[in-house]
């Protein structure tokens, strides 16, 4: 049977949902705060941070490595993006400032769709000839939220700490988390102020 770009996509598309369904809804501890990282959010990391043309992209999605970054964040108030160093290089910074992305090599501007939490946004793309490898980081960022118990997973919602943390105002939820960065704002914010890095392919 040929191989096909629908059928590559579809096989993708199926090999993806088996990892996700192997994810689970994970309770984690910060000093006194309880943070959920739940398989929504786990599910976002591995489709929105895994191919080059969508943002900040994985070596490889090690989600042992983003917990132990979401239990050592110094989480208080609402939350905010946490930026830690991680011990290797484990993706790519591809999210620039416009002033940056636009002065790199053979740039060229292209839309892209980009995923945040309310759906798909449009934003602008720069191509460029610049390679991957040129892009590697050890800086890894974290999206963690002050919550409530109406963002609760279903299976978690009678979990008495939960309840008790949410009254306490230390519950909180991950959001995303990816290589780089942490200064970039929501992707509809951008307003052609930053940009996603597409860089030259290997094929």
């Amino acid at each position: 049977m040929k191989l096909t770009k629908t059928r590559l996509k579809r096989i993708i598309k199926e090999e993806l949902n088996k990892v996700l369904l192997k994810e689970s809804d994970k309770v984690l501890k910060s000093g006194e705060n309880i943070i959920i990282f739940s398989n929504w959010a786990q599910g976002h990391i591995i489709k929105g941070h895994t191919k080059p043309g969508q943002g900040s992209i994985f070596k490889k999605v090690n989600m042992d490595v983003i917990m132990a970054a979401v239990k050592n964040a110094p989480v208080e108030g609402k939350g905010g993006v946490y930026t830690t160093e991680a011990s290797e290089h484990i993706g790519y910074d591809l999210v620039l400032p416009m002033s940056e992305a636009v002065n790199l090599e053979n740039a060229k501007k292209v839309s892209v769709q980009k995923e945040d939490r309310q759906g798909a946004v449009e934003v602008v793309g720069i191509k460029t000839s610049k390679p991957l490898e040129k892009f590697a980081t050890s800086k890894l960022s974290v999206v963690i939220r002050q919550s409530t118990m109406e963002y609760v997973p279903d299976d978690l919602k009678d979990n008495p700490e939960i309840q008790a943390a949410a009254r306490a105002g230390k519950l909180y939820g991950v959001l995303s988390s990816w290589p780089g960065r942490g200064d970039v704002p929501a992707a509809r914010d951008w307003d052609e102020k930053w940009a996603v890095v597409i860089p030259q392919s290997k094929d």
